[in-house]
């Protein structure tokens, strides 16, 4: 038996980490007031900005993506102020758990999770809430694959003075996001994405507004984990860490931005549209319904599907990775055995990739009595 057998890695998120990040991670751990460590973290950065394309400051939070979007409302409401949530299903619900956790107000903008947020719901949302003290977007739904129109909405939060953090965990190195030119105040991202590092680093770009939020609160959030603060006083006043960093952590995400960039942005962003252009024609192919109503919205780092009747999603799902290697996504809370995810973030987001995903995936399908041919799947990716 083959001890590690082939595998192709095509989820949300953990992504495929790529040979050279891993390398990276291999470097012998150093001690984090070491000259050399500084160097290597204060390039990172810079790398951070010009993949976010920010002037804002970098910080980097030690943990999973979530916990930058919960510093984020941690660090900028007072209990008993208003966040809007312009997404609405599972991260929209989620997010407001957390606003509610830290004594906020959230206000749920409703929609439909197979289309893009209505920005016109969004606008109504602020008019009717103009006093909110936040407000909160996802750029790209990793559970339903759509992309917001993030531009359209923080312009509408900055008519009223209302900061902005916005989730761009699932496209940030994926699909173009332009901080700046968008006007977000805390953008969010995770090294387990499109930056095809381990979990572990969350960069958010902060503001100069939003630092000044931060400050002006009656309790500001300090000597917590989760303080945007600490690090402020700390590594940019300083450079020095409020904790001890993940340091294997750091080398891998180091590595990772510099491969991004030698690629160019620009490369990986078509890379990445040819992937998911792949995939939405395979899937098509082999007659599978899009999850995604409106083609335009769709996501260029994920994309969803809708089971068909009587295929169970947990037995397909083995099957994928026992018969093929292939590792695909289910569907999550209420979407849990309704659809299906394909993703293609980071390293992993080739369009060979995605031919071999959709080929395993039709010949399962096939073989659990759905009628379908792989062949005609490659035919259409091939625009035959």
């Amino acid at each position: 038996m083959i001890e590690d057998p082939p595998r192709i890695m095509m989820m949300t998120g953990p992504v495929e980490v790529s040979p050279r990040v891993l390398r990276a991670m291999s470097t012998r751990v150093t001690y984090h007031t070491r000259p050399d460590f500084i160097g290597l973290y204060e390039e990172m950065l810079q790398n951070l900005q010009t993949i976010w394309k920010t002037k804002n400051d970098m910080v980097v939070l030690h943990g999973e993506g979530i916990v930058g979007v919960e510093a984020s409302i941690a660090s900028m409401i007072e209990p008993g102020e208003k966040v809007i949530i312009s997404t609405p299903g599972v991260f929209g619900n989620w997010f407001a758990q957390l606003v509610e956790t830290h004594q906020g107000v959230p206000v749920l903008v409703e929609g439909d999770l197979r289309k893009s947020t209505k920005v016109d719901a969004v606008k109504e949302a602020i008019e009717r809430n103009s006093e909110a003290s936040l407000l909160i977007a996802v750029h790209v739904e990793t559970v339903c694959s759509v992309t917001n129109h993030i531009h359209e909405i923080c312009a509408l939060a900055k008519e009223k003075g209302i900061p902005t953090a916005v989730d761009a965990i699932a496209s940030i190195a994926g699909q173009d996001v332009r901080t700046d030119e968008w006007n977000i105040d805390l953008n969010i991202g995770t090294g387990q994405h499109c930056l095809s590092c381990p979990p572990g680093l969350t960069p958010v770009s902060v503001s100069k507004f939003a630092w000044e939020r931060m400050e002006k609160k009656k309790r500001p959030l300090r000597n917590s984990y989760l303080s945007f603060l600490d690090m402020k006083d700390t590594w940019m006043k300083a450079k020095f860490f409020p904790y001890t960093p993940m340091i294997t952590e750091v080398y891998a995400m180091s590595e990772a931005c510099k491969e991004i960039l030698e690629e160019g942005l620009d490369r990986v962003f078509a890379r990445h549209h040819s992937a998911a252009e792949a995939a939405r024609k395979g899937l098509e192919g082999l007659g599978l319904e899009l999850f995604v109503i409106d083609k335009e919205d769709a996501a260029d780092t994920v994309t969803t599907f809708l089971l068909p009747e009587k295929i169970q999603d947990t037995q397909l799902l083995n099957a994928l990775v026992a018969n093929h290697g292939v590792l695909l996504g289910g569907g999550y809370r209420e979407l849990k055995g309704r659809i299906m995810r394909l993703g293609h973030s980071g390293y992993a987001a080739t369009v060979p990739n995605v031919v071999a995903s959709v080929v395993a995936l039709g010949t399962e399908l096939r073989s659990m009595g759905f009628k379908c041919n792989p062949s005609d799947a490659v035919a259409a990716i091939a625009g035959a």
